[in-house]
């Protein structure tokens, strides 16, 4: 999308607009930066609003200006990102997964092969977010399937798409109305279930021996896994933890208990 505004127009502009505008219009400079057509596009852009906003009539507005423009030049990536991050905090952004510019390319698709079989079973996650992020987490580590339960969110939730970044699409998933079906269809075919919970009979994660085909349990991310949930799992997981808090974000334990199980096949 191009920018044409007229510089003179900018200078009307509130302080919360010209942030907002030049955040934009950086985040094109990174957007673009394959193709040094478009890169300098978008860089003479930013400079004349950076030298109209020199006139401003709001001194704090003159002098961003002035101070964006001694991070030139915009088309190093360094100065880009500091130019970035300056008008994030000013704006108060707060920014999710899919809004950051990815600087590493997705390999090359091939089915591995994995020795062992490890599922993740989600029951009843309220954040679409979470959800996505652990669809990533689960594609990148290699479990082989995703077992959406209850009101779990599922790739279908454009929140989750985007953050799943694409890799709903590289991992097979599928979706349950009731978690216990999906449990006892799991262990009808053999496999261990192991359930993350912060229950004082839990065994730590590092004590575990892994038992394979497995499925991992997350549960909801205030309520965590119900009673009658837990006793038709094999076993209780918790992540020991050193500070006053005693819980993780869901998708955070999720990733560290797929690192633990995946790593070892």
């Amino acid at each position: 999308m191009a920018f044409n505004i007229p510089p003179k127009a900018f200078l009307s502009f509130s302080k919360k607009q010209v942030v907002d505008t030049l955040w934009r219009i950086a985040g094109q400079i990174e957007q673009s930066l394959e193709s040094q057509t478009k890169t300098q596009k978008n860089i003479q852009s930013l400079n004349l609003y950076l030298d109209t906003l020199a006139n401003h009539i709001q001194p704090e507005v003159a002098k961003l200006s002035l101070e964006i423009k001694e991070m030139a030049p915009f088309d190093q990536l360094e100065n880009l990102q500091k130019t970035l991050m300056l008008l994030e905090r000013l704006n108060q952004m707060d920014l999710r997964d899919d809004q950051f510019l990815i600087s590493t390319e997705d390999t090359e698709y091939k089915k591995v092969k994995v020795s062992q079989e490890v599922h993740i079973i989600l029951d009843n996650l309220r954040s679409s977010f979470n959800v996505g992020s652990l669809i990533r987490s689960a594609e990148a580590l290699g479990a082989v399937k995703l077992h959406l339960c209850g009101y779990t969110a599922t790739p279908d939730n454009a929140k989750t798409a985007k953050s799943a970044l694409g890799a709903d699409f590289w991992v097979e998933w599928t979706y349950w109305e009731n978690t216990h079906d999906c449990i006892k269809k799991l262990k009808e075919e053999g496999l261990t279930l192991y359930a993350f919970e912060t229950a004082k009979e839990a065994i730590t994660l590092h004590e575990i021996e892994p038992q394979y085909p497995c499925a991992l349990l997350l549960g909801n991310e205030r309520y965590g896994v119900s009673e009658g949930t837990l006793s038709l799992v094999d076993h209780l997981i918790s992540i020991p933890l050193k500070g006053r808090k005693n819980s993780l974000n869901v998708a955070v334990c999720g990733a560290i208990g797929m690192h633990h199980f995946l790593a070892k096949l």
